[in-house]
């Protein structure tokens, strides 16, 4: 088990990585959280991630899109995830990691999520 200075030192480790993947200037501490819950749950859809987390639906779904290739704006999209339409109900989107996610997932979390 890791003491709290090792602790906080990987955690200071997981935001560098995902600073250099996404814009820090539109990035917040809640983008760190839904990339690492996503990590944990792959495939999972936005209303699993509302219900875990306890994220407002208007804030989980603006920072899954800012995290995947739908950004608006004038930002490069991140395409760390990518959102599928569920065939079984196409009200529903699948969320996943892209090529690009894992290899981010593995410099975070050191394959904990494998």
């Amino acid at each position: 088990m890791m003491n709290m200075s090792d602790q906080a030192k990987k955690l200071t480790e997981q935001i560098k990585e995902f600073s250099k993947v996404v814009d820090v200037r539109y990035t917040s501490l809640n983008h760190l959280l839904i990339f690492s819950q996503i990590c944990k749950m792959q495939p999972t859809t936005l209303h699993n991630l509302q219900q875990v987390l306890g994220l407002h639906k208007s804030t989980t779904c603006r920072i899954v899109n800012s995290l995947s290739d739908n950004r608006r704006g004038k930002e490069a999209p991140t395409e760390i995830i990518e959102i599928r339409m569920m065939l079984e109900d196409r009200r529903h989107r699948e969320i996943r990691l892209t090529l690009k996610g894992r290899a981010l997932m593995n410099k975070m979390f050191d394959d904990e999520y494998e």
